[in-house]
């Protein structure tokens, strides 16, 4: 029993997006996300397969992706996103060009005033214009704490 818990405990924490000194970092979430997860083998959000129009901001077009924690929490309407939650959005231009990836990482105990959400903005090439605390996407996802800031579909 011991060796199995011991097991999923270093799966678990292999996952983290963690630097050498055990904090949330941009460039190692990048890596997992890209290197050793590629989200985009992740499903995307139910109902937002491929490309679609954004509606905050609007005018936005848009992919999203979901890892397998998060897609239980929007499949289950938890009402709240798990630990270890997931969401990649990818914003194009309108000829369909790539210019920024935008990230919702749900880390226990990173910022409970904030529901707990890491945010990183990334240019496509990988390089983290925003991440941490990111006021800018706090006020804009705050209008929808009640469905922890996500605008995407009710998670209840």
């Amino acid at each position: 029993c011991l060796v199995f818990v011991l097991l999923i405990s270093q799966t678990i924490m292999a996952g983290e997006p963690l630097d050498k000194e055990g904090k949330l970092n941009a460039q190692v979430l990048w890596k997992y996300m890209t290197i050793e997860n590629p989200y985009q083998n992740y499903p995307t959000w139910p109902g937002k397969e491929g490309f679609y129009e954004s509606t905050m901001p609007p005018g936005n077009i848009l992919k999203l992706y979901v890892n397998d924690i998060a897609l239980e929490t929007i499949v289950n309407k938890k009402g709240v996103f798990s630990d270890g939650a997931l969401l990649i959005k990818e914003n194009y231009t309108d000829d369909k060009k790539l210019f920024l990836i935008t990230v919702m990482y749900k880390s226990k105990g990173f910022n409970p005033a904030g529901h707990d959400w890491y945010w990183v903005k990334y240019k496509p090439d990988g390089e983290a214009r925003l991440e941490g605390k990111v006021d800018a996407c706090i006020d804009c996802h705050v209008g929808v704490a009640n469905n922890d800031y996500v605008f995407t579909g009710s998670i209840k």
